[in-house]
């Protein structure tokens, strides 16, 4: 426990650096939101609690799942919505593979070409991935690397892309776990006849789980540092009394849009269904995030 802590200290140490340079320079800026429930629910720690959702945010995190599927759609702050179709397959004794559909849309954004209280017109974004990964386990590390292609149309303009996702895992401890990913990694993309970078992210977390007589207990901490944005940091809490519910809390830090996280999971036979609350700061409201999954 006191490793852990001394872990979590220097992530929020970490997170203090000043903001990057390119700030807001990265494309496809929807790579970077909470895919799943449960992740939004433990402060955005995906790296670590990515599970069957670990397409997403750490491909080395699909080492050692079962086979499943899972389908999740979200209100977003605003008018922006996410839906997801992830399924998981065990390849073998080492390898799990992983496919998945991603869609991100925001509608009636308004357009003006001067100061006034009327828009010309309202115009939308709209994002779409497919996703591919596969991970493998060998002894106590875990390696996985994922692929996107991606398209998306910001009113009139379109533009396409792809990208490689890498992850690694390091368990010294059955109850301790190490992760690190370099995310979103791809080349160039034009949009409107200009040229923009893919937001890559390098994150780095950890996670401490133990058994008590009470109930199990796992704490997680991630960093990460994006290309266009300053650093961030997550924390998160997850207690399970009983086999079938699962109670849980987060924090953000550095990340403007909120902080306080908070949610739940219910389990009955192979489905589990997972719920987030995560309220928004400057009037940007509060989201109801749901998950849906089920061994297979």
């Amino acid at each position: 426990m006191t490793k852990l802590i001394l872990i979590l200290m220097l992530l929020a140490g970490i997170s203090a650096a000043g903001v990057y340079r390119d700030a807001g320079l990265g494309l496809y800026p929807f790579l970077k939101m909470d895919v799943g429930a449960r992740i939004a629910s433990l402060g955005g720690t995906g790296v670590v609690n990515g599970s069957e959702l670990a397409i997403f945010s750490n491909p080395a995190l699909l080492a050692g799942q079962k086979s499943s599927i899972s389908a999740g759609h979200n209100q977003w702050y605003g008018s922006t919505t996410q839906n997801y179709l992830v399924t998981v397959s065990e390849l073998s004794n080492i390898f799990v593979g992983s496919l998945a559909l991603r869609s991100v849309s925001t509608t009636g954004i308004e357009y003006r070409e001067t100061p006034t209280s009327d828009p010309v017109d309202t115009f939308s974004v709209t994002d779409l991935s497919a996703n591919g990964a596969v991970a493998a386990k060998f002894g106590r590390f875990d390696i996985g690397v994922g692929f996107k292609m991606i398209h998306e149309k910001i009113w009139l303009e379109t533009s396409n892309g792809w990208a490689v996702d890498l992850g690694f895992n390091y368990h010294p401890y059955s109850s301790l776990l190490f992760s690190a990913a370099y995310l979103h990694s791809g080349p160039s993309v034009i949009m409107d006849e200009e040229d923009f970078r893919f937001p890559r992210t390098w994150v780095f977390a950890s996670k401490w789980q133990e058994n008590y007589s009470f109930g199990e207990i796992a704490v997680s901490g991630q960093v990460e540092r994006p290309l266009d944005n300053r650093t961030n940091a997550g924390f998160g809490i997850e207690y399970t009394p009983l086999q079938w519910i699962s109670l849980r809390g987060g924090w953000k830090v550095n990340d403007e849009s909120g902080d306080l996280t908070a949610g739940a999971g219910l389990s009955a036979k192979d489905w589990t269904l997972d719920y987030a609350f995560v309220p928004g700061n400057y009037s940007l409201g509060t989201t109801h995030r749901f998950s849906l999954s089920r061994i297979i």
